[in-house]
């Protein structure tokens, strides 16, 4: 059998690597994290939207350079829909490079069933509902009022039902508030109100994935 598949996959994955390590040291403030989603996070994240049993449509939203991306593309059905949002040029450069070069994600493309958004979470438009998101936006790193924002927004496109799936590092928000003072204490108090409020009432299952650095919680919200 030959390996020439998997080893394109290993030089994609640590080209993907390296691009989204370029892009934490250009803009750590928006990117958030050093390195990508493991691929144990990436099927954490995943888990409601593959349990489905009928065609669905999907949004993600913060791809990155689509390690999330690579396994929604794998699970993609025939007559399910997919939109990719990411803010970031190069980055969703590097997922139609790198990602959305197979047969299948090429036909779902010509079909329009695979769509890419190179804007805001927030400014995404609203005319069509979706089933799943799925989110690898930092929002450790961003203001509590784009942190509203995106939520307010993500819950007004999910049909009723739809699953909205994030994560978090582990005690990340804790140990800045340990370790922050004056405005910026302020800040990481107020985003955590947000989230913590967010989660107490809509949470409905949280899943701890340790084979991630740094380990991380998978987050699953209904808001309705």
């Amino acid at each position: 059998m030959s390996t020439e598949p998997h080893a394109r996959t290993i030089v994609d994955r640590w080209r993907g690597t390296a691009a989204f390590f370029r892009a934490f040291l250009a803009a750590p403030d928006v990117v958030g994290a050093a390195l990508p989603s493991s691929r144990s996070l990436a099927l954490a994240l995943l888990a409601p939207m593959r349990a489905r049993t009928a065609p669905v449509a999907i949004l993600e939203i913060g791809a990155g350079t689509g390690a999330v991306t690579r396994h929604l593309v794998q699970e993609l059905g025939p007559h399910d829909r997919l939109s990719i949002c990411e803010i970031r040029p190069d980055l969703m450069a590097h997922i139609e490079r790198n990602i959305l070069g197979s047969p299948s994600a090429i036909r779902a493309r010509a079909d329009r069933r695979i769509t890419l958004f190179n804007c805001p979470a927030q400014e995404l438009p609203t005319d069509q509902p979706y089933d799943y998101i799925v989110s690898g936006l930092p929002f450790t790193a961003f203001s509590p009022v784009v942190v509203r924002e995106i939520l307010d927004h993500v819950a007004g496109l999910l049909r009723p039902g739809g699953v909205f799936s994030y994560f978090e590092y582990i005690a990340l928000r804790r140990l800045r508030a340990w370790t922050s003072i004056g405005q910026s204490r302020k800040r990481v108090n107020e985003l955590s109100a947000i989230l913590d409020a967010a989660i107490d009432r809509h949470q409905f299952h949280r899943a701890t994935v340790l084979a991630n650095f740094p380990p991380a919680f998978a987050r699953h919200l209904r808001f309705r």
